[in-house]
């Protein structure tokens, strides 16, 4: 998709790790992700906002039940 090609390394590496977990189900923790990932939580979460911007189609993050979830097609 000619989105990947807007994704930098860390977006790409932040993209991977959203659809290598079931966020639908279990909540998304930015500290986790970070850790994990090895990046700063704000750094993780300005990727994710591109993410959301940039594949509009295939991400969908929304609150349930007081925490977040991302749902990925």
């Amino acid at each position: 998709m000619a989105a990947d090609e807007e994704l930098d390394e860390t977006d790409a590496a932040v993209w991977k790790f959203v659809r290598s977990y079931d966020f639908e189900t279990y909540p998304w923790n930015t500290a986790e992700a970070a850790a994990e990932l090895q990046l700063p939580a704000l750094k993780v979460l300005q990727s994710l906002h591109r993410i959301q911007r940039l594949k509009r189609a295939e991400v969908f993050v929304y609150y349930k039940n007081g925490a977040v979830h991302i749902q990925t097609a």
